[in-house]
């Protein structure tokens, strides 16, 4: 009787009786095969948009090694290309599992580019550059599907030691602590009703290297604050009509400021140019060398 074969690696299955005195040949091309199952292996693709990754001959021949690049468990691409490309697995009635990474590079100056894993007419997976994937091929026929194994990955505890990209929607379901400095680079949007908590310090512990925009409740003075970059640097904030109390050396006003408090010895050096007017509350000294120059008109009430 002729060898049969199995359905995701091809693994020669012989006869009764078959073989007589090369079944130990056959019996060491399938260790190969269980060998690759357990193993690593980094796959060169060429410059193109198309490309196959081959599990299981279509037709294994009987007695011969029949090993295939895709019968690795772990592949990690290689390459260099100038546009993503489209791998399929072959044949579409394999039901195997990969751990897959894009290590390929850049041919020209518009990658680097993405792997694009596809079985059958179904879904596939899209694999970005320098990125890592397990994904699995239901094997369907025409129709076959390739699914990211870990596409809804649930978890205990995760811990990330590197840089972390979310590149969708990204929802929690409890408190969210940032222990260093994070960066959004787009449009931060609350839809809850009750409030945003701002940090709370005093005028000492400012922000050492602050940037233009920072905002914060400052536990001295009692108010709202905000760095704008330039004089004043740190200005309050405020709400409705009161008082405005700038640093020393701060000039402008609030909206709506009913009382203006200033110091009684200007601590900073201050220019009111010439197309500035300025006022104060007197008496007004400039404390040693400080310098207040007037190009424009200062009154001193």
């Amino acid at each position: 009787m002729a060898s049969s074969y199995t359905t995701n690696f091809g693994i020669e299955e012989m006869a009764a009786g078959d073989q007589t005195g090369s079944w130990g040949d056959t019996t060491n091309f399938n260790f190969d095969i269980l060998d690759r199952i357990a193993a690593y292996k980094a796959v060169a693709l060429s410059d193109a948009a198309t490309a196959t990754l081959t599990v299981r001959e279509a037709s294994p021949g009987s007695g011969t090694e029949n090993l295939q690049d895709g019968m690795f468990r772990v592949i990690k691409f290689t390459g260099s290309l100038s546009q993503n490309c489209t791998i399929t697995i072959a044949p579409n009635t394999t039901t195997a599992w990969f751990i897959f990474e894009n290590a390929t590079t850049d041919a020209g100056s518009s990658g680097p580019y993405s792997l694009l894993f596809s079985q059958g007419s179904g879904a596939n997976v899209t694999l970005q550059n320098g990125k890592n994937a397990i994904v699995y091929c239901d094997g369907a026929g025409a129709g076959a599907v390739v699914t990211d194994a870990l596409a809804d990955l649930q978890v205990g505890t995760l811990e990330v030691t590197g840089a972390a990209a979310v590149d969708g929607a990204a929802t929690l379901g409890s408190t969210l602590a940032v222990t260093s400095t994070s960066s959004l680079s787009a449009k931060v949007t609350h839809n809850y009703t009750s409030s945003a908590r701002m940090p709370v310090g005093t005028t000492g512990q400012r922000d050492g290297s602050p940037g233009v925009g920072d905002f914060r409740y400052n536990s001295t003075t009692n108010e709202f604050e905000g760095y704008s970059g330039a004089s004043p640097a740190w200005g309050g904030i405020g709400a409705g009509a009161g008082y405005f109390k700038g640093d020393n050396g701060t000039t402008g006003s609030s909206a709506g400021d009913i009382f203006r408090i200033n110091e009684l010895a200007l601590d900073a050096n201050v220019t009111i140019s010439a197309t500035e007017n300025a006022s104060a509350t007197g008496p007004l000294t400039v404390s040693s060398s400080y310098t207040l120059t007037v190009e424009g008109t200062l009154v001193i009430i």
